[in-house]
């Protein structure tokens, strides 16, 4: 283990110690479990979106189901793929006719 120094203001270290205190920890514990929960998320999170990204630029998933993942709206979505320079995949005039009759 790696002894690190953090800054707490008044109130947060307040908080850690009466947590610490009334769950028999100490206040590192709770920091390192802290850390563990948002950032396990976090690299959850993103591994989610680099998969969903892959499957859209594989054609596998279209811009909603990504925009979904990604937690955006379908415009947003195609501006962030913009900007990220991942081509953005449209339908053939045909599918997007046989998608209506079959509605």
């Amino acid at each position: 283990m790696k002894r690190t120094n953090i800054m707490l203001n008044d109130d947060q270290h307040k908080l850690l110690k009466r947590y610490a205190k009334k769950e028999g920890r100490t206040l590192g514990g709770l920091v390192r479990d802290a850390l563990d929960t948002v950032y396990k998320k976090k690299d959850a999170l993103d591994q989610r979106r680099e998969v969903a990204l892959n499957a859209y630029r594989e054609g596998f998933i279209s811009l909603g189901k990504l925009a979904e993942v990604l937690g955006l709206d379908p415009v947003s979505a195609r501006a962030y793929l913009r900007d990220n320079n991942i081509p953005i995949h449209t339908q053939d005039p045909e599918d997007v006719m046989l998608d209506a009759e079959n509605a």
